[in-house]
């Protein structure tokens, strides 16, 4: 009765809009005390949650994506994309996709996708002919790619509240981000001539094409870094986090100078802070974790699984329902370590392998991103598109049938997930 009360009061405080931290803080301590439990307990099992190496990863990946926001790389990206891809029908729409696919090996944030590439996509592709809210649209729900592929800040959380590899964690995450990316790239090229969706006509010149390229390799290199040093062993994920963060803080001081002091300040107080949040979020998730294990809840929802059906396939479509549900008013970071410890056992004990799970689990979390009507990618990308939320919604549908038909790709075909980890004897 006591552990009912105590997630009836979480999802209370949550819809309240209490933050996250202070709601598990304030359900778990109150739990411990009303379970005659010792109230030193909550600060050691707090310590505990945050005294793991693979965490340090954190700050450091979000250090190295402040300093390459603010040193210019952004701009660099996007003019290679065009150049490239821009000549097709739909081009610039398709540029704005393939950019989330590179920005996604700097900062691995979602709502950081939105405001460094929406800031110069949207005007950008108002001018080139397109309507504001599908220029909107668009750089929100690629903005999911950024947490998917490799380095990824949700997947470290992951990774550390479930026991599962990082490293493992990565290789299983780039062929689902890039087929995420694949799946809206062929939307888009599909309704293009329905649309008629503008294209350049500026013709290709090999030597304006070596140029652009020249100007954006440092910022194609740094994920090529960070992923490759892990897959070859050169590096532990928190090795290559401290590494990223310092070959952005050389490329924007030494080579580009646009890292000054103050800027440079500026990153490491906003990195702090965001470092922070999550520490406090993951420190009382320990203790939640601690009470769910206690209380035997992932045994109780595996025998309720295995009532309903044997089979790991419909268990998993079953959790899939369940996650894009939860995803809809649940923000990311508190689906993750609330809801992982629990269904990442569960769905182990009836079969599916824990890291496809954990590719199934972090994808349908990301579609939560732009989902309504909690969607913080959809807010932010009304926020930087300056049009409403309704408009950038009905445009929204076609892009989440999309996801939904890749998740259930990843869901039917375990090898999709398995693949990479397996080719680099990850497992």
């Amino acid at each position: 009765m006591l552990t009912v009360s105590m997630f009836a009061l979480m999802i209370f405080l949550l819809i309240a809009g209490m933050p996250v931290a202070m709601v598990l803080g304030v359900v778990s301590t109150a739990w411990v005390m009303l379970a005659g439990n010792s109230i030193q307990m909550i600060a050691s099992r707090m310590y505990a949650g945050m005294d793991l190496f693979v965490l340090m990863a954190i700050p450091f990946f979000i250090l190295a994506g402040e300093i390459m926001n603010h040193c210019g790389i952004t701009d660099r990206l996007i003019k290679f994309v065009d150049f490239v891809i821009g000549r097709v029908r739909g081009g610039l729409a398709q540029a704005n996709i393939y950019a989330s696919i590179l920005f996604a090996g700097i900062t691995g944030a979602a709502v950081a996708d939105v405001a460094a590439l929406g800031s110069i996509f949207i005007p950008a592709m108002e001018k080139q002919g397109y309507t504001r809210k599908f220029s909107a649209t668009i750089t929100a729900v690629s903005s999911i790619i950024g947490p998917i592929i490799p380095p990824s800040i949700i997947v470290v959380i992951y990774g550390s509240v479930t026991g599962v590899s990082i490293g493992t964690l990565f290789a299983a995450c780039v062929i689902p981000g890039v087929m995420v990316g694949l799946g809206m790239s062929a939307y888009v090229a599909l309704v293009s001539k329905k649309k008629n969706f503008p294209k350049s006509d500026e013709p290709f010149e090999v030597k304006a094409f070596l140029l652009c390229f020249k100007d954006s390799i440092l910022a194609i290199l740094m994920p090529l870094i960070i992923v490759g040093g892990i897959f070859s062993g050169l590096f532990t994920p928190t090795e290559a986090a401290a590494a990223s963060a310092f070959y952005a803080f050389f490329v924007g001081v030494v080579i580009f100078r646009t890292i000054t002091p103050s800027i440079m300040l500026k990153s490491v107080i906003n990195s702090v802070r965001t470092s922070a949040m999550l520490f406090f979020i993951i420190g009382f998730a320990n203790i939640l974790g601690w009470i769910i294990a206690r209380e035997q809840i992932p045994e109780t929802i595996a025998n309720f699984l295995l009532s309903l059906s044997s089979n790991p396939t419909i268990l998993l479509l079953l959790v899939v329902i369940f996650l894009l549900f939860l995803g809809t008013w649940m923000e990311i970071t508190a689906s993750c370590i609330i809801i992982a410890p629990i269904l990442s056992p569960v769905m182990a004990k009836v079969g599916v392998h824990p890291v496809q799970f954990a590719v199934v689990m972090l994808v349908v979390l990301n579609v939560g991103l732009i989902t309504p009507p909690l969607g913080v990618a959809l807010f932010a990308a009304v926020g930087v598109g300056k049009v409403g939320f309704e408009e950038v919604c009905s445009e929204l549908w076609p892009f989440l049938i999309v996801d939904v038909l890749v998740i259930l790709l990843l869901a039917f075909i375990p090898e999709l997930s398995l693949a990479v980890p397996r080719a680099i004897g990850f497992i």
